[in-house]
């Protein structure tokens, strides 16, 4: 399975976020409706990207922590293929949730942001069939040193596909695909670059050597 490259658009417009796919849409294999993006837009931006590029998996990052069956309905209705379930939240929510992306034929991502034992909680995650655990360094927190890609090696022996993200840029990239994560977050690595376009476009050629040799 070749691994993948998902862009983070965690921005406050649908017309921002739709500029900045223009430039990189082409190299990406998911498209994230990132969470700022959501709430200043709502699930129609879902149903613009997802009718913009259809041929890609798009992604609702809403972050479910409870009431995993009913939140997700409407990114799921507005077209999303994809969408995140916290890992803090309770395991029925999380069994809610990915009951609700099997109808819609979705996938579910599990977030371990803000998780203080990845180990651990993993290895529980893991026994709910989510598609994809995501370590995930967040914003406020990723100018202490905290490395995704160090942080991934907790979830050795999870059988789950893997996610990493968290200020991943292209000085880091090859690094990131040659760990055991199977799908590359990248957010303001991409569109805060001064060159957009080939920035991503030196991303997808990274990955697609990669995904060549093995």
């Amino acid at each position: 399975m070749n691994k993948t490259l998902q862009v983070a658009l965690d921005l406050f417009s649908t017309e921002d976020a739709l500029r900045i796919l223009g430039e990189v849409g082409e190299y990406v294999d998911i498209i994230e409706i990132g969470t700022p993006l959501i709430v200043a837009e709502g699930a129609r931006v879902v149903n613009i990207v997802k009718k913009r590029y259809p041929d890609k998996i798009v992604f609702a990052d809403i972050k479910v922590m409870d009431g995993g069956a009913e939140v997700p309905k409407s990114v799921l209705e507005a077209g999303a293929d994809m969408f995140s379930v916290l890992a803090a939240a309770e395991d029925s929510t999380l069994r809610a949730a990915t009951g609700i992306a099997r109808e819609y034929g979705a996938r579910v991502l599990v977030d371990m942001c803000s998780v203080k034992d990845i180990s651990g909680r993993g290895k529980e995650v893991e026994r709910l069939n989510p598609d994809y655990i995501c370590v995930h360094v967040g914003y406020d927190v990723q100018g202490t040193g905290i490395d995704p890609i160090s942080e991934l090696r907790k979830l050795d022996g999870v059988a789950c596909k893997k996610a990493i993200a968290g200020g991943i840029k292209l000085d880091r990239f090859r690094e990131a695909v040659s760990s055991p994560a199977d799908d590359i977050i990248c957010g303001a690595g991409i569109y805060r670059q001064p060159d957009i376009h080939e920035t991503a476009r030196k991303m997808r050629v990274i990955l697609d050597e990669y995904n060549r040799s093995h």
